[in-house]
């Protein structure tokens, strides 16, 4: 009986190193060696061994546009419940403080104390189909940028930029008509301490820096 058992348990000793080497043990299968540490997904990286991350690529600037060169395209906004417009940045006017205490910009928001306006002027041509809001915000599409993308100036709540040497008191329309052209105005602040304004952006859809770069923009001009 003795021997029996001796016998049994190399069987099964035997049976178990066979199934180890199948799976991937430590035979000659080409498996991990006993003991070896396993490499997470993490550590291996891209062959770098270095177990850090490989950096995100930002997207590089399209080429600018140069003011009063329209941009690439049609667009259909929202805002205007229709109809297929051509864009262009017609001109950038840098404003004083004084136009911003005379607007009592800073009465509403003292954060601004200290900033810059910038009124911004875009102009709509009409290509196709009719847009059931007349009177809409286009310039809502518009944004200032930094050399990273990010906003360096905003509109203000109330944003009309009615000042003297400011946006001029906007026509109201009866409707469009197609082949008519009109010019918003807009003004932006860029608080003190902001970074310096790179570009003029207009894009219906950009949620990111990486967005904007990659679409429509301006070089940044300004007239006095």
């Amino acid at each position: 009986m003795h021997c029996r058992s001796k016998v049994l348990y190399g069987m099964l000793t035997t049976a178990l190193g066979i199934a180890l080497t199948a799976c991937g043990g430590n035979g000659d299968g080409g498996g991990l060696e006993a003991g070896a540490p396993q490499e997470s997904a993490a550590e291996s990286g891209s062959g770098s061994g270095s177990g850090k991350a490989s950096p995100a690529v930002k997207a590089e600037w399209s080429p600018a546009l140069a003011m009063g060169q329209p941009a690439p395209g049609l667009y259909e906004t929202q805002v205007s419940g229709g109809g297929k417009f051509q864009v262009t940045a017609t001109k950038i006017v840098k404003g004083t403080p004084k136009q911003l205490k005379d607007g009592h910009y800073i009465d509403a928001d003292r954060t601004l104390e200290g900033g810059t306006p910038y009124f911004v002027y875009v102009t709509y041509t009409l290509k196709e189909g009719k847009p059931s809001v007349v009177n809409s915000d286009l310039n809502s599409h518009a944004v200032i940028l930094d050399e990273n993308g990010e906003k360096a100036a905003e509109r203000p709540v109330v944003h009309t930029g009615y000042v003297e040497g400011g946006c001029p008191v906007g026509q109201i329309y009866l409707g469009w008509d197609v082949g008519e052209t009109r010019t918003r105005c807009s003004i932006y602040i860029a608080k003190a301490g902001s970074p310096q304004p790179a570009r003029l952006a207009w894009n219906l859809n950009a949620t990111t820096a990486d967005d904007y770069k990659k679409g429509v923009s301006w070089g940044w001009t300004t007239t006095q």
